[in-house]
């Protein structure tokens, strides 16, 4: 051990100290620091191996690699030059024991390893654990590589199931490796652009399978009938989620396009937090159905449908009825690009999502999340948000439709923000949709104009329409704190939408960067205004108690005097 010469540096004998500064140095630094002393050696390499994502790196501990010939191309596969013997794993051993995450993919720019490398590798190991405290493995390469590094003691399981996946001799084969080799799995994560009806036998098998499994991931489109109802008899699962990133994949649409589940009694005994690529109506059938999940307290659902205000209060009034505990609610609906000329005076007032649909949510005290994406702009009035919003005092994030395909015209006005200011102290995150005029903005702000979000961090306005971009900067400069991002524009694809309402969309999503531009530099002015304001004030109170005092003893003096005659 070290001896420091004064307390400052006595810090730096300290290993959790040392392990949080080592994890923010590159590999050249902490390969320096291992060079130090004992005590930072071991802290160095565990940090060096904690996670890796280079087989080359990896295996070149156990013996020299080169790539074959002598004017090898660089993408030339590397080989052992010999294969490794006995010497070569117990030195391995020291650096293998560390190795938390195994995070490979096939494509990622490492140099490539020959098939050869991983056969000496399987051909000479002594033990069968290569990696005996891995917890994470991540794969996106042969398949048929990731079993040398399965073993009891992995928990999280990452794998893109490529299309030769259902082109094998056995799929089963392949699963039924990860079950028997990684029994202990408790976090699943699958990623494939292989409809699940191609493969719905084998992961229906892995599925019942891994007993201690607490979470699922999917491709989307990928949770069908059949495997939620193997899911259900999970005891610990407790997460099923899909991702919209290209990594995780997607599968056919038409797959969960009917879901009806058949559930017995005990089924998610754990489910907390689910995703759906179902219907709406599909969704409310199964969470009406007996024995559905009414402990959740996150529910995701994405249809494949332009979705009617009937269909989605129905919804929300099952989940009233059997989901109290909910805390996070979101419902995406489809954005379809048919309809992108139609104005919103030729869209059926039944077609708009008013606030009687969303009556239900009211019911709901414990949910914290609501996003809500449609077709068509929500018809809501000043009113109707108030209402919602001092329903709604726990409330951190809101996402109210603020991107719809129909938005040529909208009801609410920037004075549909002042309702959530004033009774949803906790809102954190809030998306809405706009008519951003000046008609109604006030010229001057009186004393009692609502305060600022207290916690307000991003404001998403979407397609808003807007007018001048300063008198709107001005307005939002009363109700945002300081960093509060701006954001517009839309996450739906908008690329073959027509050029006129793409040149639309194109000038508010100009004037929306200008207004975020303004807003830092006139928030904190407003700020700097709040600041004098406050001072002043306290000075008049202080200037009116020093009068009052100096009038009281005025008068006591007044009183206790006599005038002589």
């Amino acid at each position: 051990m070290i001896s420091w010469t004064s307390p400052t540096n006595r810090v730096l004998d300290i290993p959790e100290l040392l392990d949080m500064v080592f994890g923010f140095l590159d590999h050249p630094s902490n390969a320096a620091n291992a060079s130090v002393c004992k005590r930072w050696s071991e802290i160095a390499l565990d940090t060096l191996w904690r996670e890796v994502d280079d087989l080359h790196r990896l295996f070149g501990i156990l013996g020299p690699l080169q790539q074959l010939g002598d004017n090898p191309d660089p993408d030339d596969p590397y080989v052992f030059i010999a294969p490794p013997d006995a010497d070569d794993w117990h030195r391995f051993q020291k650096y293998s024991r560390r190795v938390r995450r195994l995070s490979f993919n096939a494509d990622s720019g490492y140099p490539r390893l020959s098939a050869t490398v991983l056969e000496d590798v399987a051909r000479t190991r002594t033990s069968l654990s290569i990696l005996p405290n891995l917890l994470t493995l991540s794969w996106q390469a042969p398949l048929a590589w990731s079993v040398l590094f399965m073993h009891a003691n992995v928990r999280h399981f990452v794998v893109w199931l490529p299309e030769e996946f259902t082109k094998l001799d056995s799929p089963l084969a392949y699963v039924r490796d990860i079950v028997s080799r990684m029994p202990n799995l408790t976090c699943l994560d699958l990623r494939s652009n292989i409809p699940m009806h191609d493969m719905e036998d084998s992961m229906w098998f892995l599925i019942q399978n891994l007993l201690k499994l607490r979470k699922v991931v999917f491709p989307r489109f990928g949770f069908t009938t059949r495997i939620a109802e193997a899911t259900a008899q999970l005891e610990d699962l407790g997460c099923v989620e899909f991702q919209y990133w290209p990594e995780q994949g997607c599968g056919d649409p038409n797959d969960t396009g009917t879901f009806s589940p058949k559930l017995k009694l005990g089924c998610f005994p754990s489910l907390y937090d689910l995703a759906l690529t179902v219907p709406i109506a599909a969704a409310t059938q199964f969470m009406s159905a007996s024995f559905a999940p009414t402990n959740l307290t996150a529910l995701y659902i994405d249809s494949r449908l332009v979705e009617s205000p009937t269909a989605v209060n129905e919804l929300l009034t099952a989940l009233a009825d059997t989901c109290q505990l909910l805390e996070s609610l979101s419902i995406i609906t489809l954005i379809s690009e048919t309809k992108t000329f139609q104005p919103l005076v030729d869209v059926p007032s039944e077609e708009r999502i008013t606030f009687s649909a969303l009556r239900p949510l009211q019911n709901l005290p414990n949910l914290i999340i609501f996003e809500l994406i449609h077709q068509y702009p929500l018809d809501l009035k000043l009113e109707d948000l108030d209402q919602l919003a001092r329903s709604w005092p726990s409330l951190r994030k809101l996402v109210f439709n603020n991107e719809p395909l129909v938005s040529d015209e909208c009801p609410l006005t920037l004075k549909a923000l002042l309702p959530f200011a004033q009774h949803c102290p906790e809102l954190e995150q809030l998306g809405i949709f706009l008519n951003a005029s000046t008609a109604d903005l006030p010229t001057t702000y009186p004393a009692d104009f609502p305060k600022p979000f207290p916690k307000l961090k991003h404001l998403s306005v979407g397609v808003s329409l807007i007018a001048e971009e300063g008198l709107v900067a001005l307005f939002l400069s009363h109700l945002c704190p300081l960093n509060t991002k701006l954001e517009y524009g839309v996450t739906w694809d908008a690329q073959g939408m027509p050029d006129p309402m793409f040149s639309v969309l194109l000038m508010r999503c100009s004037k929306w960067e200008k207004v975020a531009e303004l807003l830092p530099l006139l928030t904190k002015l407003r700020m700097e205004e709040r600041d004098r304001t406050r001072l002043l004030v306290a000075e008049v109170k202080d200037l009116r108690m020093r009068s009052g005092v100096l009038m009281d003893t005025v008068g006591e003096r007044a009183a206790d005097s006599c005038v002589m005659v």
